[in-house]
């Protein structure tokens, strides 16, 4: 009887042992698992905000594509029109640094 009433307690202290041990690598799992979501949370904020500041910056280009200014800017810079009697210099030490030496060319006369 002396011996199955030490057996008893040892395979219990086992089976509170492996469970301990289960348990936290268990924790351990489940915080890592927390803190990867956590990140792909704060990537996503971060995407969504700049999606905000590029939704908010098109809505006033399109409030402003009606002025003369804005029609003049696309003009000038997007399409290389200039206005009557207007004459474009080109620095051509500055066309030597540019990388888009297609624009330039297009406003040249």
């Amino acid at each position: 009887m002396n011996r199955k009433a030490r057996r008893f307690p040892v395979i219990l202290a086992c089976i509170i042992l492996i469970s301990v041990i289960y348990g936290a690598v268990s924790i351990g799992r489940s915080i890592s698992m927390r803190n990867q979501k956590m990140e792909i949370i704060k990537r996503n904020e971060k995407i969504i905000s700049e999606l905000d500041n590029d939704i908010k910056n098109y809505n006033s280009e399109i409030e402003n594509a009606s002025s003369s200014d804005y029609i003049e800017k696309v003009a000038r810079e997007d399409l290389g029109m200039v206005k009557p009697r207007e004459i474009i210099y080109v620095d051509k030490s500055m066309e030597k640094d540019n990388k888009d030496s297609d624009k330039i060319s297009k406003k040249d006369f």
